[in-house]
């Protein structure tokens, strides 16, 4: 699944269905689908303190479900007990955010970490299956959304990542 779209996302113009998503509601259901796997780590949403109308915004929403799976995926693997997933709006631009408590990575590392195929720990990772393609993708899903995807460090003492793009496809930059 993960290279079918990765290749899907690399090759060209993917159709892209852009509608209104209700980010409140597609948080939930990601922290939900998480704590089935998650074991004995804590999976949380923290809530937004917005007005309902700023919890929608247009992207294609099995795209933008994906990256947050992936995301949340990624801190699992490396959380020691707790992942805390987070939305804000700034002005035209959401910004969702992926928070662990785990090693997290070091800056030398931060780009690589998009790059396809990579992988930090390759010991650690082996283990945990998968071919080093998660972030790739969430970095393609940002790139074909007008946004960007970045990693820095948590409040939290691990890893943060952050996915930001334009709330409505219409103020998108040209890439």
């Amino acid at each position: 699944d993960e290279i079918l779209t990765y290749s899907k996302l690399e090759e060209g113009t993917p159709v892209l269905d852009f509608v209104m998503i209700d980010l409140d509601n597609l948080m939930r259901r990601v922290e939900q689908e998480s704590k089935a796997l998650s074991g004995d780590k804590e999976v949380v949403y923290v809530a937004p303190d917005l007005p309902d109308e700023r919890c929608y915004a247009e992207g294609e929403e099995r795209y933008i479900h994906r990256v947050v799976q992936n995301l949340v995926g990624n801190a699992l693997r490396y959380a020691q007990g707790r992942v805390e997933i987070t939305f804000s709006a700034m002005g035209d631009v959401f910004r969702i955010d992926v928070h662990d408590d785990g090693p997290g990575i070091p800056e030398s590392d931060r780009k690589r970490v998009f790059q396809p195929f990579t992988r930090l720990d390759d010991s650690r990772t082996r283990a945990s299956g998968g071919y080093g393609l998660g972030l790739s993708i969430v970095n393609r899903i940002a790139y074909w959304h007008g946004g960007r995807v970045r990693v820095g460090e948590s409040e939290l003492g691990g890893a943060k990542f952050s996915f930001l793009w334009p709330r409505l496809q219409s103020l998108r930059e040209s890439n």
